[in-house]
């Protein structure tokens, strides 16, 4: 009969043994459950190299345990008998080392952030401001406002945001990002940052975007026009539905040929957790969908799925994308 604690997945296995190494029959019945199915065995394979992508697990740990192409599949038993404990203490060590930045890295990313105006995970904020503009911050996003008489100046830190500004002639609204200063008067578009690009999409009038670090010409988007600025300077334009824009306000993110890296950089910001997408193929995959914020799992299992990866549960804050 299981034990109600029993793991049954490989990647809870191998926080079980982590937490439990002198656990016999711990032991026992991970043996048992790995030479129960080859799938259970290619499944353990799997888990410990979706460890190895944080660079903590040491290759020669895998060995030991299965060759992906051995056609003879030791049992786990034989493994353990003849692994020195030496060997034993420092797969322990490395499994903890793994937990332990995990648990480090998740905590980093949950702190309260800097900023005028910010939002938690999974978190969306109605901002109006003093001339009566609207923000809508989406989750894990920050922004600073510095309103002058010549200027109406916002600063987004980090995150997305939609800018519904009221118009106002003698005092041009302007967001300062890494990659793009954008300038208006009075229109409504969305702002969608990351740590190499920032895109811009127009739901309503126009907007001037000009990249920050060269001295290429502001380019002119109006209602439906959507811009792509990288890190140095160069930019890609293209065209989407006003209705598509922003969606994320009502719980939907609907995306038109984007690639992956961007798809899964979004979804992340509301997922509890951390995501990590491996493989540089996978990144340029380009997506067309809708998913739904409130179940960022699913969604990101939908993403995979549609890239022809896999995911790995690691723990319950940590998902792995990979092509396996």
């Amino acid at each position: 009969m299981r034990h109600m604690t029993e793991p049954r997945k490989a990647s809870e296995w191998l926080l079980a043994l982590k937490d439990n190494p002198a656990d016999q029959r711990l032991r026992d019945a991970f043996s048992v459950w790995y030479n129960q199915k080859p799938e259970h065995a290619t499944s353990w394979l799997k888990a410990v190299q979706a460890y190895k992508l944080m660079g903590e697990v040491p290759a020669e740990f895998s060995q030991e345990w299965q060759s992906e192409t051995s056609k003879d599949r030791p049992t786990v038993a034989t493994v353990a008998n003849v692994t020195p404990f030496k060997k034993r203490k420092k797969w322990i060590a490395a499994v903890a080392a793994a937990a332990c930045l995990v648990l480090a890295v998740f905590a980093t990313t949950h702190q309260t952030p800097d900023g005028d105006y910010t939002t938690a995970q999974g978190e969306i904020r109605d901002i109006v401001l003093s001339d009566g503009s609207h923000v809508h911050l989406a989750s894990r996003s920050r922004l600073n406002v510095r309103y002058s008489d010549g200027f109406r100046d916002i600063e987004l830190l980090e995150g997305q945001a939609f800018f519904d500004v009221t118009r106002h002639p003698d005092r041009p609204f302007r967001v300062q990002t890494g990659q793009a200063l954008v300038s208006v008067l009075g229109t409504a578009f969305d702002i969608d940052t990351s740590a190499d690009h920032v895109s811009v999409a127009v739901k309503e009038g126009t907007v001037s975007v000009q990249p920050t670090v060269n001295s290429k010409a502001p380019q002119i988007l109006k209602k439906g026009d959507a811009i792509d600025v990288a890190e140095d300077g160069t930019f890609a334009r293209f065209t989407t539905s006003s209705n598509y824009i922003a969606a994320w306000r009502d719980g939907r993110f609907i995306v038109n040929d984007r690639p992956a890296s961007e798809v899964v950089a979004a979804l992340k910001r509301y997922y509890n957790g951390v995501v990590i997408l491996h493989g540089d193929k996978l990144k340029d995959h380009k997506i067309t969908g809708m998913y739904l914020l409130s179940k960022p799992d699913v969604a990101l299992k939908a993403v995979a799925q549609t890239i022809g990866a896999e995911v790995y549960q690691i723990t319950p804050w940590m998902l792995v994308i990979s092509a396996g």
